[in-house]
């Protein structure tokens, strides 16, 4: 979400910090699950439910955000209520470069056949990219990262 409703200048980082959030989070999770911290038999249930705060806020918050506005533009195909949700999120001002690209965007996806998985992997010119990530994935699952 925070990817999408990023203007297209802070696309890239909004993406890239949510990387990081994710994994301060889990080496958070893995601190406070020391012994030491809430690691024992009876702070248990406190350590598995202090991850219930976070989605209670997440569920008490997202109904006052906007909806996407590629969202609302592509698949909606409402530029009314775009142009609103970009004004709530980025501010009053001149904000039709931005619908210009996402109406790009939309034009170049109608041209763009979606293939099944199936149809991915038996496809030549996307070979060596699913080798890349199945093996980047792998190593990252095998590397021990997950334990530091």
């Amino acid at each position: 979400y925070v990817g999408e409703i990023s203007p297209k200048k802070l696309r890239g980082f909004a993406n890239s910090t949510s990387s990081f959030f994710y994994s301060l989070g889990k080496a958070m999770g893995q601190i406070s699950g020391q012994r030491e911290l809430l690691g024992s038999q009876s702070l248990w249930p406190m350590l598995i439910a202090s991850c219930g705060l976070p989605a209670l806020i997440q569920l008490v918050t997202l109904p006052f955000f906007p909806e996407s506005p590629p969202y609302l533009l592509v698949h909606q195909g409402d530029e009314e209520g775009c142009k609103k949700a970009i004004r709530q999120l980025w501010g009053e001002g001149h904000h039709q470069a931005e619908i210009d690209d996402i109406m790009k965007e939309k034009a170049t996806m109608k041209n763009t056949k979606i293939l099944s998985v199936l149809e991915l992997m038996k496809e030549p010119a996307f070979r060596w990219q699913l080798y890349m990530i199945v093996i980047l994935t792998a190593t990252v699952q095998l590397c021990g990262i997950n334990a530091v």
